[in-house]
C-alpha cells in the first residue's frame, strides 16, 4: 500500500533517499511502512520477528539490550544522518535488540526482501548499503573491545571525554543512561562518578555532569589502562 503523506516531504528528510533512483524512491513509496513515533516509545522488540530494513526520516532511535537481572547495554542511535541514512540492524528474522525513540519523529521500514530488489538494482543504495554495515561492524568491534579490556571507571572517563570538547563541558545525561551506555549498573557508575568528583575531575547535578578537568580525566582513563597493560605483561612474564 502507498503511503498516504507528502511524499516529496519526507524524502528531502533523509538524504540516501533523496539520492536514490526514482525507482527506489516509487518502491519505498508503494511498499514502506510510515511510523511516526513519540519519544520513549518502543517501537520493536529484542528477539520478535523482524527482516526489516529502516530509513530514518526524523527524530532519534536507540537501540539497546536488556539482562534479565536489569542491567542495559546501549548498542548504537539511529538518526537520519548516522550510516549513511539507513540501519540494517533488524535485517535478521528476529530482532537483536530493543528499539526505542528517544526523540519524537517519523521512520520508513522496508522489508528485508523488498530492499534486496532494490539494492540490486540501484548502485547508490547498494554502496550506502555496504557503507552502512562497515560503519556497524567497527561500531560493535569497538563496543566489544571496550566492554572486554577496559573499566568501568575507563569508559565512564572515554565517554564524557568524547561528548565535551573543553574544561566546563556540559553532558546532559542520567547516572542511568551513562551505565547503559558503558554496559554496567547505575550503582557502578554512582561509585566511579562520585571517586571522579571528589577528585575534582567532574561536578555532578541532576541529569547532567560538568567535565571540570578534561587533562585529569584523560589521565583517569590512560591511569587505567596502564594498569591493565601491566597486569597482562606480569601474567606473560611467569613461567
Amino acid at each position: 500500500m502507498a503511503l498516504m503523506v507528502d511524499w516529496t516531504a519526507l524524502v528531502t528528510k533523509n538524504p540516501l533517499v533523496r539520492a536514490c533512483s526514482d525507482e527506489t524512491r516509487a518502491a519505498l513509496s508503494e511498499y514502506g511502512q510510515l511510523y511516526t513515533f513519540r519519544t520513549g516509545q518502543v517501537l520493536f522488540h529484542e528477539g520478535e520477528p523482524a527482516g526489516i530494513v529502516i530509513f530514518p526520516l526524523s527524530g532519534v532511535l536507540q537501540m539497546s539490550k536488556t539482562a534479565a537481572r536489569g542491567r542495559r547495554q546501549v548498542l548504537c542511535t539511529i538518526n537520519a544522518t548516522e550510516c549513511g541514512g539507513i540501519c540494517l540492524l533488524m535485517m535478521a528474522d528476529q530482532g537483536i535488540a530493543d528499539v526505542q525513540a528517544l526523540d519524537a519523529g517519523q521512520m520508513v521500514v522496508l522489508d528485508r526482501e523488498t530492499f534486496q530488489g532494490l539494492a540490486r538494482r540501484d548502485p547508490v543504495l547498494c554502496q550506502t548499503a555496504w557503507g552502512a554495515a562497515s560503519e556497524c561492524m567497527a561500531h560493535l568491534g569497538g563496543l566489544v573491545s571496550a566492554l572486554s579490556f577496559h573499566k568501568v571507571v575507563e569508559r565512564v572517563a572515554l565517554m564524557l571525554l568524547e561528548n565535551t570538547e573543553e574544561d566546563g563541558g556540559l553532558v546532559r545525561v542520567t547516572q542511568a543512561e551513562l551505565a547503559a551506555e558503558v554496559g554496567t549498573m547505575r550503582e557502578v557508575v554512582a561509585r566511579c562518578l562520585a571517586g571522579l568528583q571528589s577528585s575534582g575531575v567532574v561536578r555532578l547535578g541532576r541529569g547532567r555532569i560538568t567535565v571540570l578537568n578534561r587533562e585529569k580525566l584523560r589521565k583517569q582513563a590512560e591511569e587505567s589502562d596502564r594498569a591493565q597493560a601491566g597486569s597482562v605483561s606480569a601474567r606473560e612474564s611467569r613461567p
